[in-house]
């Protein structure tokens, strides 16, 4: 039996290349994200999550386009574009018939008006001025092929353009001369700029800014080090560190 009410969840994978400076107003943030949720039609009736800000400094608090999509006899929806790039004008005719529907995220009427200022916390507000708390100002339906491999699942496909600039760029940056070998065990390495107390939490995935090094973290130890493991190359010297899903969205619907 399904449950009423449902979460789901997505964090979708950023480049660390191209999201360590501030990207373009009209750009694609991410392409389409698989989200398995359990079968049938459903409503999204909140969202909330947290995006990053810049360098420790409150940032990224623009408005965002959500675009939800369905799989079609199997197949994905066709790219939504480039991460980092202006959505292309003509991209819609690739996939208009997987399109289920779109959100405007308003982060002036939905953010947590900077109270933990590192991070935007975004939670859903009121519909109209008459409406109930929690209420979405745009209702989407959602409903989708079943999953072929996951039983009692079905795929939506997320996937957002955003109306302003965003950056992921941390500050946090490899303080090594004779830089940091790749090793799947733990390492304790040494980083300038930033605190990573401030910037990261044990269980990251990070990346570094020129998209060649991923690595988990273990443990922040102090302002200036930070135990890592599976890193799978060498981290340079000054090579900046980026959480790899520096944005996580919690959908809540309703069958």
């Amino acid at each position: 039996m399904i449950s009423k009410y449902n979460l789901a969840t997505i964090s979708p994978d950023l480049d660390g290349s191209v999201f360590d400076d501030a990207c373009g107003g009209t750009d694609v943030l991410f392409d389409w994200q698989p989200m398995l949720i359990p079968p049938g039609t459903c409503m999204i009736k909140t969202i909330s999550g947290t995006i990053m800000g810049t360098n420790v400094a409150a940032a990224n608090g623009v408005d965002m386009r959500l675009f939800f999509a369905k799989s079609i006899n199997g197949a994905a929806p066709a790219t939504f574009g480039t991460a980092h790039a202006t959505l292309g004008v003509n991209v819609a005719a690739t996939f208009r018939r997987n399109l289920l529907g779109s959100l405007h995220i308003d982060m002036s009427a939905i953010d947590d008006a900077e109270s933990l200022v590192t991070y935007n916390v975004i939670s859903s507000k009121l519909a109209t001025a008459g409406g109930t708390a929690g209420e979405l100002r745009q209702d989407i339906m959602l409903q989708g092929e079943a999953n072929a491999t996951v039983q009692g699942y079905q795929t939506i496909y997320v996937a957002m353009e955003l109306n302003g600039a965003m950056d992921f760029g941390t500050d946090v940056d490899l303080d090594m001369a004779g830089h940091q070998a790749a090793s799947t065990n733990a390492v304790q390495i040494t980083v300038s700029g930033t605190d990573p107390r401030l910037v990261f939490q044990a269980g990251d995935s990070i990346v570094g800014h020129t998209g060649t090094v991923e690595m988990e973290v273990v443990s922040i130890d102090s302002a200036t080090t930070m135990t890592v493991k599976n890193v799978t190359a060498q981290i340079d010297h000054q090579e900046q560190l980026i959480p790899k899903n520096p944005i996580t969205l919690n959908f809540g619907l309703e069958y």
